[in-house]
């Protein structure tokens, strides 16, 4: 990954993290004193979902932080993997919402119970909704624009906290005739969390276990080889190392076996160093004997 794609997603998760933890923090105060002021158990269970909310954008700015930092004699690659733990912590955060949440849905469906009308109670939850829909939206733009899965994964977790906050005031607002529709649609939604959960931990998880490159990284890489050099052909048993903002790239590439070491090693570097320039990988090539030229 180039410097300047890396520096751009760092900004984007600091500015991302810190607007999300002001803004949830913010939100959580105001619903905590609502809850109290009406007595009502579910709001003031809503300002602690919200309050989680802060909790993952810590975790995100956290593992920027670290991911940013440069190699040392323990990490001679860096540390940028620590962006793809986030994103592991973040999704599992996310299943515990997910469960959470049904869990709460299930009761509320099965108690039977319709929540005390108050239009300002209302008013407040729909304006709430309608902020948190907004701030997700512009996290999973900016996450999906930088490729950030982290960044992506805490917008859903805002995506979570307004559908929760809607539905209450829903529940608030319909009263006793349609008191099982709050449950219902709680249920629906956590089963929704729970699958963005489970695909946000197997992305990040895929990655840290060594997933293998995409058809368009290797058609990507193969282009950049063959303009590299007109003898740079027949490359194979490529392997990609990913250390988030640091990738490592090993190849095997056939060379006419006529050449001398030299003319091999020139070729060689070459193309490691077209890959650096063009992709921003650091290339290992091992060359290989293949048919002689004239």
């Amino acid at each position: 990954m180039h410097t300047t794609e890396w520096s751009s997603k760092k900004r984007a998760a600091y500015a991302e993290g810190v607007v999300s933890t002001v803004v949830n923090t913010i939100f959580f105060f105001v619903k905590y004193y609502l809850g109290t002021l009406y007595n009502s158990i579910a709001v003031t269970a809503d300002a602690f979902h919200t309050l989680s909310d802060s909790l993952t954008s810590m975790v995100l700015i956290i593992g920027y932080r670290i991911a940013d930092k440069p190699p040392d004699g323990e990490h001679p690659f860096g540390h940028g993997r620590a962006e793809l733990i986030s994103g592991v912590i973040i999704g599992v955060l996310l299943g515990v919402v997910a469960y959470n949440f049904m869990t709460a849905s299930y009761e509320k469906l099965v108690s039977g119970i319709p929540l005390e009308y108050s239009d300002l109670l209302v008013i407040a939850l729909v304006a709430f909704t309608l902020a948190k829909a907004g701030l997700t939206m512009w996290a999973y733009r900016l996450g999906t624009s930088r490729e950030s899965r982290p960044i992506v994964a805490d917008a859903w977790h805002h995506a979570s906290d307004s559908a929760a906050t809607g539905l209450l005031a829903l529940s608030i607002y319909l009263g006793k005739n349609y008191w099982w529709l709050d449950g219902v649609l709680g249920i629906a939604i956590s089963v929704l969390i729970f699958v963005t959960a489970g695909k946000v931990i197997y992305d990040a998880s895929s990655e840290l276990l060594g997933k293998a490159p995409s058809r368009v990284e290797l058609d990507k890489l193969a282009e950049v080889i063959r303009k590299a050099h007109p003898l740079a052909e027949r490359v194979h048993h490529v392997h990609f190392h990913r250390y988030g903002n640091h990738v490592e790239v090993t190849l095997h590439m056939n060379l006419p076996g006529n050449m001398t070491l030299k003319e091999a090693h020139d070729i060689a570097t070459s193309v490691e160093k077209a890959i650096k320039k063009k992709l921003g990988y650091e290339a290992t090539v091992h060359v290989e004997p293949g048919e002689h030229v004239d």
